[in-house]
């Protein structure tokens, strides 16, 4: 009798002691995630605002003494500044949509007047590698910067993507070849996305 309690006193304190491990392990692992998701956030809001980072251990402190979170009812928004910590350079914010596959999710920074993008990234997607998923190529990253903006009226969208070597004006950008639906896709929320900005954010922020 007094084995079989004490068997089953050791499986419960062992059970018990593992359970706990189990648990720390989990706690600990939780904390270096959010973490490391945290100082990922952060990269992509220094690159899109072309902030420099030299080492990679200088992105928290980068971003700490460039940037500043601006809460604005649920939305939280980026405001980088110059290195004299005081010069506004610009404001990054989140953009998505549904994609072709899935949602796509990205950062945008604009000017401190909202009147043209400084950087774009797409950094989550479930679009078809090497078709869609070109979208977190530089090249097509790339051709968003210095693109003028302007409130969408009508059919006059703020930018287009094209056919390769179908571009007529500074705003028709290239499209992904083979990549139809991904591309009109990020044409769709991306316009509007910065429609919303320029109409809603930024009269107030400027208010604020």
């Amino acid at each position: 009798m007094k084995k079989g309690l004490y068997s089953v006193g050791y499986m419960f304190l062992m059970t018990l002691v593992f359970t706990s491990l189990v648990s720390a392990v989990k706690v600990i692992n939780k904390e270096r995630i959010e973490r490391n998701q945290d100082i990922k956030k952060q990269r992509i809001v220094l690159q899109v605002l072309n902030i420099p980072v030299q080492e990679d251990g200088d992105v928290v402190r980068t971003f700490q003494s460039r940037v500043k979170a601006v809460e604005l009812g649920n939305r939280t928004l980026y405001k980088g500044f110059r290195k004299n910590g005081e010069t506004p350079m610009g404001y990054a914010f989140q953009v998505g949509g549904p994609g072709f596959w899935g949602p796509i999710s990205g950062m945008v920074a604009v000017n401190p007047n909202a009147s043209k993008i400084i950087g774009i990234a797409f950094y989550k997607h479930s679009e078809t590698p090497g078709l869609g998923g070109r979208i977190t190529e530089p090249w097509f990253k790339k051709q968003f910067e210095g693109l003028v903006l302007h409130p969408v009226e009508g059919d006059r969208k703020i930018f287009y993507l094209k056919t390769p070597g179908n571009q007529k004006t500074p705003n028709e950008l290239d499209a992904i070849t083979g990549a139809t639906g991904t591309s009109r896709a990020v044409e769709a929320f991306l316009n509007r996305e910065l429609d919303h900005f320029i109409r809603q954010i930024m009269p107030a922020l400027k208010k604020a």
